[in-house]
């Protein structure tokens, strides 16, 4: 396969996933109220900052305010964080390898972005964003289940693996420093608790919280799920297991510094003082998990971008 071909594959997971996460987060602190009441200030600066985009809003927005927010987090297609921008992104990336992609799958993604970049945002912002938010998931949904159910070949799969499980491992980390402060709140758990399942919702693990803890919800424990739990799709542990046994196959194209970087990265999940470090240097650690993340993404995103395969 042409390492050109693999690059699009490898984004098109990665921005489906990056979209999805978008909606899971704004669905996360957006609470089904009459009209979609909106949450505290707080809950929509953290969102904000969830995206890494703070300075590009200020300087197209000005002050923060919910409904700008929202604008800017789901439809502004300048922001490529925005869910839009990275429903287009996926579908740009669809369109130029559709040839490797079952007919069925290209058709479901075009389907999907064609529908709703027709929105009207000024009706939704208005009226409540939910249904938005329903549509896209239906058509994700869609997406991911023909992928699964038509497409034979593993080499293509393994991409578009790859960019869903980078993606989705970068925003759990997202998640956890934007909202770090209230994972450290043991004391105020009535007061904090509904950040604790906005961030749980915003990861789609509230369901894995209350399975394998079976209790209340404590911010220790949230942060355990979401880093260490290895039987839990949406942890770091998860992830970082899935990404190593994706990288393997691919070293002789994209090199085995990458190969090297993804085992550091995840050797960082069983250091013998984890629990102490979640207990007392979480901010730390995810600083330091979030430069080694990012520098495999950007060996993966080189090595994918050489002339051919190896």
């Amino acid at each position: 396969m042409l390492l050109r071909v693999a690059d699009h594959l490898y984004w098109m997971g990665r921005y489906i996933e990056r979209a999805e996460n978008t909606a899971r987060a704004v669905e996360a602190i957006y609470p089904a109220a009459p009209k979609g009441s909106l949450s505290t200030d707080r809950e929509w600066e953290g969102l904000l900052a969830l995206t890494g985009r703070r300075k590009d809003f200020l300087a197209k927005h000005g002050p923060p305010s919910p409904a700008k927010i929202l604008r800017f987090v789901l439809f502004d297609l300048e922001n490529p964080s925005s869910l839009l921008a990275s429903l287009r992104a996926a579908r740009e990336n669809g369109r130029s390898v559709s040839a490797t992609l079952s007919p069925e799958m290209w058709e479901s993604l075009n389907a999907l972005w064609l529908d709703l970049q027709e929105v009207d945002e000024g009706r939704l912002l208005s009226g409540g964003v939910l249904p938005f938010i329903d549509r896209f998931k239906e058509g994700a949904h869609l997406f991911r289940g023909v992928l699964h159910s038509t497409l034979a070949e593993e080499e293509v799969f393994r991409l578009i693996d790859l960019g869903t499980f980078l993606e989705r491992a970068d925003h759990i980390v997202r998640i956890l420093r934007a909202r770090h402060s209230s994972l450290l709140r043991e004391g105020e758990r009535e007061t904090h608790y509904y950040s604790w399942v906005a961030i749980l919702r915003s990861v789609g693990a509230l369901g894995a919280y209350r399975r394998v803890y079976h209790d209340l919800i404590s911010p220790g424990r949230v942060a355990e799920l979401l880093i260490l739990r290895e039987e839990v799709p949406c942890s770091l542990h998860a992830c970082l297991d899935r990404i190593n046994d994706l990288l393997r196959p691919l070293a002789g194209g994209i090199g085995p510094e990458v190969v090297r970087l993804a085992a550091d990265l995840h050797f960082l999940l069983h250091d013998g003082r984890i629990k102490e470090i979640l207990r007392n240097a979480l901010h730390e650690y995810l600083i330091d998990f979030t430069a080694a993340l990012q520098r495999l993404g950007e060996e993966i995103d080189k090595g994918l971008r050489i002339s051919t395969c190896a």
